[in-house]
């Protein structure tokens, strides 16, 4: 059953597992509202999407009236969605934000994400150098990273963070597939390392809803042995 995080008469934030579409495709066998209309008999409307492989925080119409409302809402940049995301690298400055251009289908589309970043761990590989490298055993940072988005592109996250250096773990698209490859061979990583944390709206009072840890965020660090500063690892 996928978790409610905020309910009242106009809209629900649910917090969406990893895997499961918000919307019908190839391949596609349930999507987020066939799943609500499953689990709580519910039928709802999108108001916004994540990709099939970010988990978190989505919002969800309980009606036509209240979608377009919402969707007004995020149109004008009131709603704060902030993300959690590994990184391969670390990021500096610790803190700014990127502004480099996003490829929506076929068109360079401008798009700012803030971001700030929260912890690093530095890999020491206990397998072979990367393939197609020669030498001593591969050594890299990973970073816990926390991005806010003032523009909703599609892929946003993912291409402006590879753009500056820093790929997402386990992306697949975008992605460092050498670095990829070796954490799937030494941590069983196979998801994207991506999250919507925090989603917060401006209505009197706020509502605010947070995510829990993904599982594979979690299995990741108990894998790893890596344990977050107090500020990293949950929303």
């Amino acid at each position: 059953m996928i978790p409610l995080l905020f309910s009242n008469d106009d809209f629900l934030i649910i917090d969406k597992p990893a895997g499961l579409a918000v919307q019908p495709g190839a391949g596609v066998k349930l999507t987020v509202l066939e799943a609500m209309e499953r689990d709580y008999g519910l039928k709802t409307w999108l108001v916004h999407r994540l990709d099939k492989e970010t988990a978190g925080c989505l919002l969800l119409a309980r009606s036509a009236r209240a979608a377009q409302d919402l969707s007004q809402l995020l149109q004008g940049h009131q709603v704060e969605k902030t993300y959690r995301l590994l990184v391969f690298g670390q990021p500096a400055p610790a803190s700014g934000s990127l502004i480099s251009p996003v490829r929506v289908q076929g068109k360079q589309l401008e798009a700012l994400t803030h971001y700030r970043w929260l912890d690093s761990w530095p890999c020491r590989s206990s397998l072979s150098s990367l393939p197609g490298d020669q030498g001593s055993p591969a050594a890299f940072d990973i970073s816990l990273v926390e991005a806010t988005l003032s523009s909703g592109r599609m892929h946003q996250i993912r291409q402006q963070f590879a753009t500056a250096g820093w790929p997402l773990m386990g992306d697949d698209k975008y992605g460092n597939f050498k670095l990829n490859r070796l954490a799937a061979k030494q941590f069983g990583v196979k998801r994207l390392f991506l999250y919507a944390c925090r989603l917060r709206l401006p209505f009197q009072p706020p509502v605010v809803a947070a995510a829990s840890l993904p599982p594979h965020f979690a299995a990741f660090f108990q894998a790893s042995g890596w344990l977050p500063k107090p500020d990293g690892g949950q929303p």
